[in-house]
């Protein structure tokens, strides 16, 4: 019960690593708030998790919908202790064939709906003197691969994102940290991981010779929201079999 008494918000709640904290979370003693834009996977989460989770549909990139998101969750669950930025978004694409669309669409999700949640979220935090909140980005916010671009930018402004938190609103009791995932397997990655040769290309790079798992993300993450991480702000911690120590 690492999380007895205390409220999250995840968004991307309804699937992935979103839907592996919110188990784990729910688990851990905590009430959750999932917010996602399809509905049926917010309500067979709610429906396998149960009443400890509220469903709350919406669109990161719609400013009325992350207000409304947080105005639910403390009217219904009384407050937010912990906010996971989970909702992303990958399209890869050389840049030089990028439409204009790509690049907006990856920084309206990846980017600017982070910020106006966590804008949205920060006065319940300042109030009640504390908060963490945790950073779903890439190790590609760390190290760029080719046909990547706009997802390496969106994810490497996301971690300095979060060092900005971390910094100013240190002194209110709030935590911001950001964690770097490799290849997890998730519905995010499914496309991508069909191309096997070049799956086992990429294999090569990882030391533990495997990808990871959406519920070794949650565990980080179920970390980072305890009091156990209680020193810890402005960290980027890469879960990544190690690809980025090569």
């Amino acid at each position: 019960m690492r999380l007895k008494d205390k409220t999250a918000i995840i968004t991307g709640g309804g699937t992935g690593i979103g839907l592996a904290c919110a188990r784990l979370f729910v688990k851990e003693g905590a009430r959750v708030a999932i917010f996602g834009r399809r509905q049926d996977r917010l309500d067979q989460a709610q429906k396998e998790i149960g009443d400890a989770v509220l469903a709350v549909q919406g669109d990161i990139t719609q400013k009325q919908d992350t207000e409304r998101l947080v105005e639910t969750t403390v009217k219904q669950l009384g407050k937010v202790d912990i906010l996971v930025n989970n909702a992303g978004t990958f399209a890869p694409s050389p840049l030089h064939e990028m439409d204009d669309t790509v690049w907006d669409e990856t920084f309206n999700i990846n980017m600017r709906g982070v910020f106006q949640l966590t804008r949205k979220v920060l006065p319940q935090m300042i109030a009640q003197g504390s908060g963490s909140i945790i950073h779903i980005s890439s190790i590609l916010g760390m190290i760029a691969v080719p046909g990547t671009s706009a997802y390496n930018a969106s994810k490497g402004a996301l971690n300095q994102f979060s060092k900005s938190i971390a910094v100013e609103y240190g002194a209110q009791g709030i935590r911001s940290n950001s964690i770097c995932p490799g290849m997890i397997e998730t519905e995010m990655t499914e496309e991508l991981r069909k191309d096997t040769a070049l799956m086992a290309e990429w294999m090569k790079g990882y030391p533990l010779g495997r990808f990871g798992k959406p519920e070794e993300v949650a565990q980080a993450c179920l970390f980072l929201a305890s009091d156990e991480s209680a020193f810890i702000t402005g960290a980027t911690l890469p879960i990544d079999g190690g690809y980025t120590a090569l």
